[in-house]
């Protein structure tokens, strides 16, 4: 149910995005895992990682934020907020990866006895520093080219795992369950804003549709640009984008002149291979604007 009043709410989110500097998300999910205790519960308020042999820790963290209300966009910064409560008191650090998870999961189904399985050459390295021990200490870790992968649909938004390197000792964060908010973990997203020369959401977009809707086989979809369009002879690019964030048709990528346009969707992604049914997004880009609706495919 929260997934369809996010999506119901879709072009409304987006709208006002584009119009705002920052927003600021908090996990769908997040939690650890833990493979050489299997008879030991997860703690649900705190997030581990730790690559530690003598002791036998092998634990890794698993965070997800739903990106679906930001799709086609392109951040200028992503900065996740993490917060720790403990880490190893001989040095304090704990030399970690980043890497984009291939594998849907939440929180609620995932077995936490099983390390999730993740894209080796999606990585980003990251070092948790600082005072060792019982020490609160809050991070800010740049993670743009991890959020720009999923908004622009180049890699599915899976969420990320974050490992700790070979013989690295604990690091323990606190997750969204923790009692206190001002601790649990968040993702400020920075966008570009609305002045002269950004994207913003109507512009010389004067409609943007689609029919039937919902359709099977095909829908047709229709849009018109004012007399001002295309003055800068930049290009008009038409996409289709899934749920999840997946740029999955690219249906125009030209200069187009103003007036009437439409083009025909069968229902196919790049590949030519039919896609399933499901809620999907049409997203059209020229010069300074930037329009999106949402369609629907009942196979």
């Amino acid at each position: 149910m929260k997934k369809i009043i996010l999506t119901v709410s879709f072009i409304f989110v987006t709208a006002l995005i584009l119009l705002a500097d920052t927003v600021t998300i908090e996990p769908s999910d997040d939690m650890y895992t833990d493979p050489d205790h299997p008879g030991t519960n997860p703690t649900i308020t705190e997030l581990w990682t730790a690559d530690f042999n003598p002791s036998g820790h092998f634990e890794r963290i698993m965070i997800n934020f739903d990106l679906s209300s930001y799709i086609g966009q392109t951040a200028e910064s992503a900065i996740l907020h993490l917060t720790r409560f403990y880490s190893c008191p001989s040095g304090g650090t704990t030399a970690s990866t980043f890497y984009a998870i291939t594998e849907e999961w939440t929180e609620e189904t995932w077995d936490h006895t099983q390390h999730i399985q993740y894209d080796p050459s999606v990585n980003m390295p990251y070092v948790f520093s600082g005072n060792g021990g019982n020490a609160i200490v809050p991070f800010e870790v740049d993670i743009t080219d991890f959020i720009n992968t999923f908004l622009e649909g180049s890699f599915e938004n899976n969420g990320f795992v974050i490992k700790a390197n070979s013989n690295q000792k604990f690091s323990k964060f606190y997750s969204k369950e923790y009692s206190n908010t001002d601790y649990r973990p968040s993702l400020e997203i920075t966008f570009p804003g609305s002045d002269a020369g950004d994207e913003i959401i109507t512009g010389n977009i004067e409609f943007l549709r689609n029919y039937p809707n919902p359709f099977n086989p095909e829908t047709t979809i229709s849009f018109q640009f004012s007399n001002e369009q295309n003055q800068q002879n930049e290009q008009t690019k038409l996409e289709i984008y899934n749920i999840k964030g997946q740029k999955i048709k690219q249906l125009i990528s030209k200069q187009l002149p103003a007036g009437q346009h439409s083009v025909v969707w069968n229902g196919t992604d790049n590949s030519g291979k039919p896609i399933t049914s499901g809620i999907y997004f049409y997203r059209i880009k020229s010069a300074n604007s930037v329009k999106m609706n949402k369609m629907i495919l009942l196979r």
